[in-house]
């Protein structure tokens, strides 16, 4: 059964890399280009797994981070960030991100980190939340 993910990234040549693998490794995906779409998507369906980007306008990754904890517990998020503050990533770890992955990073590093994530998190979305790694 494919388990769904969004993707929260407001770099559209990042996002659809990532849509791109994703989807060719079997997942169904939705994307969203910041915090506030994000947020539109969770209310409108439900997903194994967010993928957000930490720096993004509007609602940005921690916000969205903190939004899922409150609303969705259960949901796994990997938190992805390209900047070179170090402190981004891991006050996405602090917040509840399940997993953080510095830009850039090869799709196939991605997949696997998804793989591990969802082999952990049931489809009931008992996830096991709080797990970070830097």
């Amino acid at each position: 059964m494919p388990r769904n993910i969004l993707i929260a990234e407001d770099d559209e040549q990042v996002r659809q890399v990532i849509r791109v693998a994703l989807e060719r490794a079997g997942y169904d995906v939705c994307e969203a280009a910041d915090g506030e779409e994000a947020r539109r998507a969770l209310g409108a369906a439900s997903f194994d797994l967010v993928i957000t980007d930490i720096v993004m306008p509007g609602k940005d990754g921690l916000e969205t981070i903190m939004f899922l904890r409150r609303n969705h517990h259960g949901t796994p998020v990997i938190a992805i960030s390209g900047h070179d503050n170090p402190l981004f990533l891991s006050n996405a770890a602090g917040l509840g991100a399940t997993h953080v992955l510095a830009k850039p990073f090869t799709p196939s590093r991605l997949l696997d980190l998804v793989a591990h994530v969802l082999t952990k998190a049931p489809a009931t979305r008992a996830a096991e939340v709080g797990e970070a790694h830097p």
